[in-house]
């Protein structure tokens, strides 16, 4: 398929209806050399623009991709979690039928705006935040926390001041936060490997929370392809060992296998060709995710754009 054409049956096929009504996919693309795989990325972000989906862009070359607490620490920091937290906090308005007008979330503002007592009003709209987040098993329990102390801090209660504020972006986004800073604000674990991908598959939920459609996840795995590291003077970014690569594999099979908590969510994970066949640092090398992505049984002549393995080239006539 060509880049244009296969990011356009992307924009119609998973992003304008699928991504919405909570569906999740992995997709390994082949492309042909580095002008398709950047062509391509500029066609899903135009469609992901359009579709109201957040596309955020990886590549292994400046990110760990074989950490997954790494890879969800750079999807955070492209996250703007003000506006997830401003998000919940309207919800929880709406929910006790006081609805707050835009940017005045603070009790105090929508307890004038609808001549009410803020002491009740304070209560009323803790209590449904509590609901909302804490009560919501399909997030994991720390990032509940987390994302109630972000909301608190719109309520303009005193509950959270800017110092702890900062402390949970920290947490997200992966800086040194101290471990009593953390516990000042209810949060008893780091993200680390253990936790990483339950922190990640669910981003895209928070984000159709926030008002997005969904989350597309671009990762260029080009870098793994690089099987000698250059000179040191020519040294850029992260390189990888064979056991790295094979972490990286380990990482999609995940994703794949947990396919069904993916809500909202298409991971695009863009290879080279060489990746796709060589023995020693390709799929082949690891058989699990081979499996998992390998060419169907169909009519060669004709292409599946919705198999898990796609091949792009700017040769071919773009699909609509």
């Amino acid at each position: 398929m060509s880049p244009d054409g296969y990011a356009a049956f992307l924009g119609k096929e998973y992003l304008t209806s699928y991504l919405p009504a909570g569906g999740g996919s992995v997709k390994l693309v082949v492309t042909g050399d580095g002008d398709v795989a950047d062509r391509f990325e500029r066609s899903l972000r135009a469609e992901a623009d359009q579709q109201d989906v957040l596309m955020v862009s990886l590549s292994a070359e400046t990110t760990k991709a074989h950490m997954i607490d790494q890879v969800f620490f750079a999807v955070a920091r492209q996250i703007d979690w003000d506006q997830v937290a401003v998000a919940i906090v309207s919800t929880a308005y709406d929910d006790i039928a006081v609805p707050a007008a835009p940017g005045r979330l603070t009790v105090a503002e929508v307890a004038d705006d609808h001549d009410l007592d803020p002491r009740e009003l304070y209560r009323s709209v803790r209590r449904q935040l509590e609901h909302i987040l804490l009560a919501d098993t399909s997030l994991p329990r720390e990032l509940r926390r987390a994302l109630l102390r972000l909301a608190q801090a719109h309520l303009g209660g005193g509950d959270v001041n800017r110092a702890e504020t900062l402390c949970v972006l920290g947490w997200l986004t992966g800086e040194r936060v101290g471990l009593r800073e953390l516990r000042e604000v209810m949060i008893y674990a780091r993200i680390g490997r253990h936790n990483a991908r339950r922190m990640l598959i669910s981003v895209g939920r928070l984000l159709q929370r926030a008002g997005h459609r969904g989350l597309v996840l671009h990762l260029d795995l080009t870098r793994l392809a690089e099987m000698r590291r250059p000179p040191l003077p020519e040294r850029t970014g992260t390189y990888y060992s064979k056991a790295a690569v094979l972490d990286v594999y380990e990482l999609l099979r995940q994703l794949i296998d947990a396919t069904d908590d993916l809500v909202g969510m298409l991971v695009v994970a863009v290879v080279p060709p060489e990746l796709v066949t060589d023995e020693k640092r390709g799929l082949p090398s690891y058989a699990a995710l081979q499996l998992r992505v390998a060419d169907e049984v169909r009519d060669r002549r004709r292409t599946n754009p919705f198999a898990s393995l796609v091949r792009l080239d700017v040769r071919l006539e773009a699909v609509r």
